[in-house]
């Protein structure tokens, strides 16, 4: 063997030698830290049960764990509402449906409607007759708009000029709740309630409108087929421009989905 080998081989060796020190040292390193966080988990929890039996240990403090726990049970009962467009119920986890409704809003082809849909209870209480004036704005239902040349994937055909449902719902427990659309699952942490298809109003009509979040799982009201109008609900698509494609794509659905936590 030359000289030269023996001199390649005898820096191939030094550098190992040096790159399996140095994996050790800072494998040495990791221990320590983690040792470390380990003890300071372990000197936290025993500082919190020191502090939680001197607490029992006076009156006071039993009254006072004792009014954190009745918060945490009236915690349980409050949450955040929203609505289901598109459900008569509210099926999600650790949630209420406070009513089941008929969407309704201003009439589409009014300019000066108002922009937003609303779920009306099924069960309103008695009101009074008006005087016979024009000076009124109105309450219309909603219908889908949705038939065969332009139903999303996913929700059910044949509901062409139905009534929406729609049901108002509280996920207890929880202290937000967000509509996003674009996404059909919710962040880390956060529970999905439900996910549907993005839903608003035709562009040409003179009535301003807003989105909604439209459940795949879409119900209808019981004997409310017919053409009657209103505020009306059409699918949303990708108009590519000001909104970047990609990531977007032009002339496709919207998906979106209601999360809270």
């Amino acid at each position: 063997m030359g000289y030269l080998q023996v001199f390649i081989n005898a820096v191939v060796v030094a550098l190992m030698a040096m790159y399996v020190y140095e994996n050790e040292r800072k494998m040495e390193k990791m221990s320590t830290k983690h040792d470390q966080t380990v003890l300071a988990l372990e000197k936290k929890h025993v500082d919190e049960i020191k502090d939680v039996k001197q607490m029992l240990s006076t009156k006071a403090g039993i009254e006072k764990l004792t009014e954190i726990g009745n918060q945490q049970l009236k915690l349980q009962d409050k949450g955040v509402t929203y609505i289901r467009w598109g459900k008569t119920l509210c099926d999600g986890s650790n949630t209420e449906t406070l009513y089941s409704g008929q969407a309704g809003g201003s009439q589409y082809s009014q300019p000066g409607s108002s922009v937003n849909y609303l779920c009306l209870p099924l069960n309103p209480d008695v009101a009074q007759p008006l005087k016979k004036h024009s000076w009124y704005a109105f309450l219309c239902g909603a219908e889908y708009q949705i038939e065969e040349g332009n139903t999303p994937q996913g929700i059910r055909s044949g509901i062409f000029n139905h009534d929406v449902a729609c049901a108002a719902c509280l996920a207890k427990g929880k202290l937000s709740s967000i509509m996003i659309p674009g996404w059909k699952t919710c962040n880390n942490g956060w529970t999905k309630e439900y996910d549907g298809i993005l839903m608003a109003g035709h562009p040409s009509h003179a009535a301003a409108s807003e989105y909604a979040c439209l459940d795949k799982g879409t119900e209808t009201i019981a004997g409310g087929s017919r053409d009657e109008n209103g505020i009306l609900f059409y699918p949303v698509k990708t108009v590519c421009g000001s909104l970047k494609c990609p990531p977007y794509t032009a002339d496709t659905d919207v998906p979106c989905v209601v999360c809270s936590k």
